[in-house]
């Protein structure tokens, strides 16, 4: 992956049930997910891949100046990539569309989309952020990959939770 011209799209979602009281802490979700597009993309770009690699930030940008063609990249319809999802799944419309139409911003052809932000109580006082990712081949309309990243267990909440996902995402990319 890391050599190729890859799309990563802002993280759409924050979900989860914990029952640590974290999500209290979250004033402005909005805020909060646009912080760990920024964390995602300094991780990357600290490996080397800043130059390829285009990021949330510079997507919603962008898809904002061509609001008459696209969807904002912050409001895909991506819903149901929150349940069971597998490899070579078809994506559907309106997703394919609007998949299609932010990769081809660029000219590349796959897009990795961070649906949902999860954090979870894992007992004894700690819990954990997990960032599930979906790899979309946006010329094919299939799911090339599935994953879910976690974060190192933490006794509380604190932007150290999400460094961690950002950091274990791009470990699956390139070695620190």
């Amino acid at each position: 992956m890391a050599g190729q011209q890859i799309l990563v799209l802002p993280v759409q979602f924050l979900g989860g049930t914990e029952t640590l009281g974290w999500q209290q802490q979250i004033p402005n979700r909005a805020a909060f997910l646009s912080a760990l597009d920024d964390q995602i993309e300094a991780t990357m770009a600290a490996r080397g891949l800043g130059r390829q690699w285009t990021f949330g930030r510079e997507v919603e940008r962008a898809s904002k100046m061509n609001s008459i063609l696209m969807t904002d990249a912050r409001l895909l319809s991506a819903e149901w990539l929150r349940g069971r999802v597998l490899p070579e799944t078809t994506v559907r419309d309106p997703l394919a569309q609007q998949v299609r139409g932010l990769v081809g911003l660029k000219g590349s052809r796959y897009a990795l989309l961070p649906v949902e932000l999860r954090l979870e109580n894992r007992g004894a006082g700690m819990g954990i952020a997990i960032l599930r990712v979906v790899m979309i081949d946006s010329r094919m309309a299939t799911i090339k990959w599935v994953d879910e990243i976690e974060s190192d267990p933490m006794k509380t909440f604190s932007p150290a939770l999400t460094a961690s996902v950002a950091t274990h995402f791009a470990d699956l990319v390139v070695a620190p």
